[in-house]
C-alpha cells in the first residue's frame, strides 16, 4: 500500500505511524516468562482450517511490486500464491474512466506472470475510483496523490451508511473483474479479498455495515449465496450470480501493531456482529507486530501469537460464521524497518524465520509476506536491484525447506526465553528448530550474538544442525548448543 504524498507508487507507507496516530494507545505486549508454554493452532473454535499439521507450498505467499522482479534467479525462494496489492491493479487504477470503462493491462500481465510461475492469485477489490466515491475530493485517502486520484477510502455513492441502497456500482465492478478473470487465457483469480486494512482511515472511512453488505453482494456475484444465507433484496445482478464458483471470498482484513495487537480481534468482532462472516470463505487479517519507536525494542515475531489468539477469541464468538474456515494473513512482515531502526540483516532473517514457523504451528493457512522487491529503505523487502537478495530472503528459502513436506509433531513451546518447534518426515526423520527469543539489548541486537546454552534433548539422536543460510554443522555427539535470535534446525539426518 502507499500513503498519500509518498514519492513512489511501490513504496509502503509508514504503517506504524498511521496505526499509532489513529489508535492513540501505548504499551508493548511481551512473550516469555519462566514457565513452559505450548502454542499450536485451531484455537477459539473458528478458523485454523488448512494450516498447521503438514506444511504445504501454499502456506508461503508473497507480494511482488513488479512482475519483472519475479525471483526466478533465486530458485530456493518458493511460494504458492501472490496477493495483488501495490501492483497497479487497484479498482481506482483499472476503472478510472467511469462505469464499465477498464484498463486491464496490468491485471493481464500479473495473471500471465502467475500462470507462468504456477502460483495462484489473491486479489483485493478495494480502492473506490474518484468518479464513484462518496467523497471524491478527499486527498487524504491513501494513493490520492500517487495513483487513482482522491476519495479512494470511501464507499461508492449508492451505498448508505447503514448498508442499505442498491450497491449497483460495487456489484458491477465485482461482476466485471470476475468475468475478466474467467476469460483470461492464463491464470484466473482464486481468492477475492473485500478490502484492505479497513480499520485504518487511510484505507476506509465507511462503516462496518457497508463492508458487510459489500461482502454479501460480492459473494452472490462470485459464488452465489452460501448455505443459510441469501442475496440482499435490494441488490440486482444484471449478469446473474455464481459467476465463478471455483473462487472464494476473503473477509476484509483488519490490522494492528505492537501497541494495539488486539485491534485485529476487536475489528473482526465488529465485522462478525454485522454477519459478514457468513458470506466469506476465508478469514483474512494482517499479521504485523510493528513498533512505534526507533531502535530497541525491535519488532518481536512472537507477538504474532497474541494477534492469532485474540483473533481466535473473536471467531469463537461467532462459530456459525467461522467454524472450519482457514486463516489467511494476507499481509505481514516486520513493518517499516527504517522507522523502527530494524535494519540489521541478521535480525531481519531471525524475525522472518520465527514469524513463519510460529504462524504455521498456530494453524494459519497462508502468510503473504510484504514484500519481495523494493528499495533498501522499505520495510519487509527481501530483495532490491542494487544489493540483490538479503539474508532474510535467503532465510525465506531455507525455512521453506524446513516446513514444506514436514509435519509439526508437537506444539511450538517456550521455556523462559527459549523456543522450540518440532517436525517429522517420513522415513524416521526428526528435527527441532530452536532459538532464544530474549528481547534484551544484550541478545536481540545487531549482529548474531549467542544468548544462551541449549541442552539438546536426550530422547532423540540429533546428529547435525542447519542454520538460516543453509549451512550444515555436525554435532559430533555434543549435548549442548549455543543459540541466539536466529533459529537453527537440529536434525537426525540430512534434510530429505
Amino acid at each position: 500500500m502507499a500513503k498519500s504524498g509518498s514519492p513512489k507508487p511501490c513504496s509502503r507507507p509508514k504503517l506504524v505511524a498511521s496505526i499509532v496516530l489513529l489508535f492513540l494507545v501505548a504499551g508493548m505486549i511481551s512473550c516469555g516468562g519462566a514457565s513452559t508454554n505450548s502454542h499450536t493452532g485451531g484455537g477459539g473454535g473458528g478458523g485454523g482450517g488448512g494450516g498447521g499439521g503438514t506444511g504445504g507450498n501454499a502456506f508461503f505467499g508473497m507480494h511482488i511490486n513488479n512482475y519483472n522482479n519475479w525471483p526466478t534467479a533465486y530458485p530456493s525462494v518458493k511460494f504458492g500464491g501472490i496477493r495483488l496489492w501495490d501492483t497497479g491493479t487497484g479498482w481506482a487504477e483499472i476503472n478510472q474512466a467511469g462505469s464499465g470503462q477498464y484498463n486491464w493491462t496490468h491485471m493481464d500481465s500479473w495473471l500471465a506472470a502467475a500462470a507462468s510461475n504456477n502460483v495462484d492469485v489473491l486479489y483485493n477489490l478495494a480502492r473506490t475510483p474518484t468518479w464513484a466515491s462518496s467523497n471524491p475530493t478527499d486527498t487524504t485517502c491513501a494513493y490520492a496523490n500517487i495513483s487513482g486520484g482522491p476519495g479512494q477510502c470511501y464507499p461508492p455513492t449508492d451505498l448508505n451508511s447503514d448498508g442499505t441502497g442498491p450497491d449497483a456500482i460495487w456489484i458491477q465492478w465485482v461482476t466485471d473483474v470476475v468475468q475478466h478473470s474467467k476469460s483470461s487465457s492464463t491464470a484466473h483469480i482464486k481468492f477475492y479479498e473485500i478490502w484492505n486494512e479497513w480499520n485504518i482511515q487511510l484505507f476506509w472511512r465507511g462503516t462496518v455495515a457497508q463492508l458487510a453488505r459489500m461482502t454479501q453482494d460480492a459473494r452472490c456475484v462470485i459464488e452465489g449465496p452460501p448455505s443459510g444465507g441469501q442475496c440482499n433484496s435490494a441488490s440486482t445482478f444484471p449478469s446473474g450470480t455464481g459467476l465463478d464458483t471455483s473462487a472464494q471470498i476473503v473477509t476484509p482484513s483488519p490490522v494492528g501493531s505492537a501497541t494495539n495487537l488486539n485491534a485485529v480481534q476487536n475489528n473482526m468482532t465488529d465485522f462478525l456482529n454485522a454477519n459478514g462472516g457468513l458470506y466469506s470463505d476465508v478469514i483474512g487479517f494482517h499479521c504485523y507486530v510493528s513498533v512505534p519507536n526507533v531502535g530497541p525494542p525491535y519488532p518481536v515475531p512472537e507477538n504474532v501469537l497474541t494477534v492469532i489468539n485474540d483473533l481466535n477469541t473473536a471467531l469463537s464468538g461467532a462459530t456459525s460464521q467461522t467454524q472450519g474456515k482457514p486463516l489467511f494473513c494476507t499481509e505481514g512482515s516486520w513493518g517499516q524497518a527504517p522507522d523502527e531502526g530494524f535494519e540489521d540483516p541478521d535480525l531481519q532473517a531471525a524475525f522472518l524465520a520465527r514469524y513463519y514457523m510460529l504462524q504455521q504451528a498456530m494453524g494459519v493457512a497462508r502468510v503473504y509476506w510484504y514484500v519481495w522487491d523494493s528499495s533498501s529503505t522499505t520495510g519487509g523487502s527481501l530483495w532490491n536491484p542494487t544489493n540483490g537478495i538479503s539474508k532474510a530472503g535467503t532465510a525465506d528459502g531455507e525455512v521453506y525447506s524446513w516446513i514444506v513436506g514436514a509435519t509439526t509433531s508437537s506444539a511450538c513451546s517456550e521455556s523462559g526465553t527459549v523456543w522450540t518447534c518440532a517436525y517429522t518426515r517420513s522415513g524416521g526423520y526428526q528435527a527441532l528448530a530452536v532459538w532464544d527469543g530474549n528481547t534484551s539489548t544484550s541478545c536481540y541486537t545487531a549482529g548474531t550474538p549467542t544468548c544462551s546454552t541449549f541442552t539438546i534433548p536426550s530422547g532423540v539422536t540429533y546428529t547435525e544442525y542447519r542454520d538460516l543460510a543453509g549451512n550444515v554443522t555436525s554435532l559430533n555427539g555434543a549435548t549442548t548448543l549455543s543459540i541466539g535470535a536466529k533459529p537453527v534446525l537440529l536434525e537426525t539426518g540430512p534434510l530429505p
